[in-house]
């Protein structure tokens, strides 16, 4: 790989920024929104549709006006409500990747390619060089004079890539651009962003609704809910431990237990729940002992025995959902259902009596709401 062209290395900041669309006065798209996304890293803005996510992407991208706040670049105002700042999007110097490819279908993939360059001072010599190296970049080498038809939905979003590293972009802004290609297709897609990503680290903004696509390609992920962050961790911190009830549920979690506070030592709390000791640790706030408290527990952190000898609680299983390389039982505790996932062979049957009790070691998440 050779050239800076494929590494865009700009920092970019948001601080204050708010949308509303609308007569509803109290309906924001984005609510007083501020973070920085660091020069080199993928941020992963992830949550619901509605959540504001692509209105902070169209806002960076100038494609959208806020009504307030402040959006930089390598600390240069792009806009700035409070001076009337407002640099149009071709001048922002930001690449785009859209969830729609937006070829050109008269454009043979290299004048797709080479379209942000129309405009710039380069010869037709450096043009044909810059694009050809692009398209070795991308995997595209030898398909420059093919049409966007003749091309799988994989190999356009390649070029649609291309297309928005090709400029010498400050930053590459992805707008859920695997969300029309197929499971398979997707999952390879994923796989050739991260790797490309992993050769040449460059500064992106990535919006999805997709939680397997935020945790693979994310050196950050944040948390949307109503134009507000809701949680901004790594990968890893957001998955094991989201702090709030609604993050636990989008990152997928569906047992929220309520619990007491058993006891207290440094950072490693014990709650008792429907299911047994839970061990938690790693939490900013300060817990006592006796105080109630809610823990999202994974399905895949319990697990289920057919005899009492093992220990914990008595249980009925309501149903059993084959998933492939796993089965999820819905386990009936006191009233309470509880999602128990399963790698084994085994299956239960409804109204087969089990014992639910922790994985050994594991912990989880106390949440603060």
């Amino acid at each position: 790989m050779e050239s800076k062209q494929h590494q865009p290395q700009a920092g970019l900041s948001v601080a204050g920024l708010s949308k509303g669309y609308g007569r509803d006065a109290g309906a924001l798209a984005l609510d007083n929104f501020t973070l920085d996304f660091p020069a080199g890293e993928c941020t992963v803005l992830l949550g619901p549709s509605g959540c504001g996510k692509t209105t902070v992407l169209r806002s960076i991208a100038g494609l959208v006006t806020p009504d307030a706040g402040r959006i930089a670049i390598d600390g240069d105002a792009v806009f700035d409500g409070a001076t009337r700042t407002n640099v149009p999007p071709e001048k922002r110097r930001l690449g785009m990747v859209f969830q729609s490819y937006a070829l050109w279908p008269h454009l043979t993939v290299a004048e797709n390619i080479a379209y942000p360059l129309a405009a710039s001072a380069l010869s037709k010599a450096q043009t044909e060089a810059k694009v050809e190296s692009m398209l070795q970049w991308v995997g595209l080498g030898g398909m420059g004079r093919r049409f966007a038809h003749e091309l799988s939905g994989g190999q356009q979003q390649r070029v649609s890539l291309g297309r928005a590293m090709v400029g010498t972009p400050r930053a590459i802004l992805f707008d859920e651009p695997l969300s029309n290609l197929d499971a398979r297709l997707r999952e390879r897609m994923r796989m050739e962003l991260l790797a490309l990503r992993q050769q040449a680290p460059f500064t992106s903004i990535y919006v999805t609704h997709d939680q397997l696509e935020a945790m693979t390609l994310g050196d950050r992920v944040v948390v949307m809910r109503a134009g507000r962050i809701e949680q901004t961790g790594s990968p890893e911190d957001v998955y094991k431990r989201p702090r709030t009830r609604f993050a636990a549920d989008f990152v997928g979690i569906p047992n929220l237990l309520e619990g007491t506070v058993r006891s207290v030592e440094g950072r490693e709390i014990v709650v008792e729940t429907i299911v047994g000791a839970l061990r938690t640790g790693g939490w900013r706030r300060d817990w006592t002992a006796g105080a109630r408290c809610t823990v999202a527990v994974r399905p895949t952190l319990i697990r289920i025995e057919r005899t009492p000898g093992a220990g914990g609680r008595p249980g009925r299983v309501i149903r059993s959902v084959f998933q492939g390389t796993s089965s999820v039982d819905l386990v009936d505790l006191d009233g309470q259902q509880i999602a128990v996932e399963s790698f084994a062979e085994e299956r239960h049957s409804p109204g087969t009596g089990v014992w639910v009790l922790p994985t050994p070691g594991a912990l989880f998440a106390l949440l603060d709401d």
